[in-house]
């Protein structure tokens, strides 16, 4: 397992790395400072299980890192961290294509359930966004309703997906990259992107983690597998 830890505080990253080392024996754990070396590390190690960022780091504005990380490494699954626990941040994250958001108000064990369940290819919602999202009346691509111990809302399969999108997608809501759904799908990883590319078109989402979401409230009922 080998994890990215992003942060410009020298002791934030020292108490992340002790925490983190618990999640298995043979655990990798590379660190940056700032914006420039976050971007070194992942185009030298495309094989980083999860990158955790801080949200503001040196070198980058606000989102900016997110925005460029997600859109350069797609199938390298981020977690931001941030000091800010307003809900409307944490939407942008996971709208910008982030698998979770973790307020560093959060206890060790909540962090390390979090980087657990993105691990397993989930997207971890904090507490607060989903408290937000109901009293919003949304429930955030259905995801909030299993999170909050409520029965998930089914939405109907789009028309327009064929069988092969279809597959695509619910692969997508699994957590899987690009590579893996190549191969198991025997596609190659060219034809997959155009199929992703294609699902966001269709289901009018702007990344795949959206899509992955939405991929884990579909009826499957009216559908042979």
């Amino acid at each position: 397992m080998k994890l990215l830890i992003a942060d410009d505080h020298v002791l934030v990253r020292e108490g992340m790395r002790h925490s983190l080392g618990e999640l298995a024996q043979d655990i990798e754990i590379l660190e940056a400072e700032n914006a420039e070396q976050v971007l070194d590390v992942l185009g030298g190690n495309p094989d980083l299980d999860v990158a955790i960022l801080d949200l503001i780091m040196p070198g980058a504005n606000g989102f900016e890192l997110l925005i460029k990380v997600c859109e350069k490494f797609p199938d390298i699954p981020v977690i931001l961290m941030s000091a800010s626990e307003d809900p409307d941040h944490m939407r942008k994250v996971i709208d910008y294509g982030a698998s979770g958001y973790i307020p560093k108000s959060a206890s060790r064990d909540v962090m390390l359930s979090a980087v657990k369940l993105v691990l397993s290819g989930g997207v971890y919602i904090p507490p607060a966004m989903l408290q937000s999202d109901g009293e919003r009346g949304d429930t955030g691509f259905g995801l909030g309703g299993d999170l909050l111990g409520n029965s998930r809302p089914k939405v109907a399969i789009p028309p327009e997906l064929t069988s092969r999108q279809l597959d695509v997608l619910l692969m997508l809501g699994q957590g899987k990259s690009n590579k893996e759904i190549a191969r198991d799908l025997g596609l190659s990883e060219n034809t997959v992107k155009i199929h992703v590319t294609a699902i966001l078109k269709v289901l009018n989402v702007s990344n795949r983690t959206q899509a992955g979401i939405i991929a884990q409230t579909l009826d499957l009922s009216s559908v042979a597998r």
